[in-house]
This record gives C-alpha cells, structure tokens and sequence, in this order.
C-alpha cells in the first residue's frame, strides 16, 4: 500500500534550506500540538508550517486524511537543532480526537518512515548506534534540546517504543517488505503544452534542474506551461525557463489522438460547439456534467473531443478530465 502526496502547502522557491543533507537519519516527531487535534489537524499544521517556515519547518506533516509535504525531501529541514544537516527526511504526526482516527494517521506515518528510508538506504532500525531512524527523543540526547516525542503521543493510544520498533522494522501488520518507489518515467517527446500536476520548480539552468539550487520559478499545480524543447530528462519552456520532464510532476495538457478516452467530466464548466475550431457554442454544461466521447481529434497543437452526435468539447484535461 502506498499514500498519496499532498504539496498544497510545500514550500515555494526561495523558501527552506537549499543544502543537500547527508543520508544518516529520518528523524520522527510528533506535533506537541493537543490544541489542534480536530479534522484537518495535519492540514492546519502544514498551513503554519509554511508561513512561519523561517522559524522551523520539517518535510512532512501526517494526520488520518492525508500526508502533506513542507520541505523538499533530500534537503535540510529545521526541525532538529543540529541533527538537521544528516537527515533527508523528518516527519510530524499530527494530533487527533480519537483511536480510529489514531490508528488511521499511524499507518501513514510508518509507511512515510519506511518508504523514504528504503529510498535513502537508512536501516530500519530505532534510537540504535550510528545511522537509522530517530527520534526527537534521541536528538536530544545525542545533539541538545528539550524535545522527548514522540513517545508520550505514542504511548496516549496504547504504541510502545517497543511496538513502535517493530512497526518500523516489518510495517503496521507484520509486513517485513518495504514499497519501493517508483521508478521515474519521463517524456520522450515533447508536448507543445503541459501543465503541472503538483508544484514544479524552474531554473535558468538546465544543469540545477531537480537540484533545488537556483530556482528561477515555482508553478504550482494546474498551472498551464507551453513548451519549447526537449533535452533528454528536461523540457525548456517558451520563457527559457527548464523544468523537469518527470510525469509525476507534468501531463500534457490535451488529450492525445490515441488517447482511449471513453468518458470526461467537466471540471469548471464545459461549452458544446458544433464546429472543431470552438467557435460556433451551441450551450453550456455546469461542472460535473459526464460525456461520452466517440474519438480524439487532433487540431494544430491541441485536441478535441468528438461525441457521438458529431459536435465538440475541449480536449483539455483541466476543463474535461478524465473518467473512463
């Protein structure tokens, strides 16, 4: 099993520490935060996280509903005084109201933990000699500070140190095998328009590309992005700007002729046109209108799609998504 993403709140360029940190620790906390401890704790906690960054930030912050990045794993977090510099990876567990919802949020936090050591070779190991996972408490003890957690949270819904070490070691349920992540895909052509599909950074330099160092712009997600090469794993933009040919972080924006593309659904509102070009509106469908689609036609640098009554919608995926 793996989870989802959430980069609503990641920090922005010019946002965080730009040093790449060593590969020795992932360090765990928990929030210390009983006074947002509601639905939305692990999104509240991001959303401060990211304006107050300058003060402390770490990478990811886990609830019950969702796991959403702060800092750009890889590169130093401020969430452990002097430990920061060795770990690529610090996680928060935010607070919750009850045990379902406890339980929910541990599993996040111990696939994170175990998923982002797998991928930095970091043994699975707890508060022992030299490199693996750490906690706050051991930071402490090791480095300075007045940080125990997250034992305390742990131990409030029945986790001991112990259990916590196993659960680390084999996974919530006795699984010893980690999830690998997944191997990167890349364009081999290059679409003329893309769009983000969570935040991308741009740089100046095709050579910074996915280094976080000297970063240009940051696009968030949905953003719309015309392109102008394609360079091995790095796509130029129209502006000059490079990005990252990575489909993980971009899409092409319309829908391809050998798209097999059954059903969309409008996104934020879809015109019906009886002409291909777009220009001749017969009427209007609100938001969550479903269509049938007959085939993908290209047009110039886009696409429509054709219904079966023979007239068109948009082939953008950010106004008709994909369904079926």
């Amino acid at each position: 099993m793996g989870y989802k993403i959430n980069h609503s709140y990641a920090l922005s360029a010019g946002q965080g520490d730009n040093r790449t940190a060593s590969r020795k620790y992932i360090i765990v906390h928990d929030t210390g935060n009983d006074n947002n401890k509601g639905a939305n704790s692990a999104k509240n906690e991001a959303s401060y996280m990211k304006q107050h960054w300058n003060a402390a930030y770490t990478h990811f912050i886990v609830d019950d509903t969702a796991v959403y990045q702060v800092g750009e794993p890889g590169y130093v977090a401020w969430g452990a005084l002097n430990a920061n510099p060795y770990s690529p990876m610090q996680v928060e567990l935010a607070h919750v109201d009850s045990k379902a919802r406890f339980l929910e949020s541990y599993k996040r936090y111990i696939w994170l933990i175990r998923y982002y050591a797998n991928k930095y070779n970091i043994p699975l190991t707890l508060d022992g000699a030299g490199n693996g996972i750490k906690s706050h408490l051991w930071v402490t003890n090791n480095f300075g500070g007045d940080h125990v957690d997250p034992y305390g949270y742990l131990k409030k819904w029945g986790i001991s140190k112990a259990q916590f070490a196993r659960d680390i070691k084999n996974g919530v349920g006795g699984s010893s095998t980690v999830s690998k992540p997944k191997k990167a895909e890349y364009f081999t052509w290059r679409p003329v328009w893309l769009y983000a599909k969570q935040s991308v950074k741009a740089y100046k330099d095709v050579k910074n590309v996915r280094t976080g160092k000297q970063v240009a712009k940051t696009y968030g997600a949905g953003t719309k992005l015309k392109t102008k090469t394609l360079a091995g794993k790095r796509i130029q933009l129209d502006n000059g700007l490079w990005i990252t040919a990575n489909k993980a972080y971009v899409n092409n924006l319309y829908y391809t002729y050998s798209s097999k593309v059954k059903t969309v659904q409008s996104v934020r509102g879809t015109n019906r046109y009886k002409d291909i070009a777009l220009k001749q509106k017969v009427d209007n469908f609100k938001a969550g209108t479903k269509f049938d689609i007959k085939k993908v036609v290209k047009y110039g640098h886009t696409s429509r799609l054709q219904l079966g009554n023979g007239m068109y919608i948009s082939g953008n995926k950010l106004i008709n998504k994909f369904v079926e």
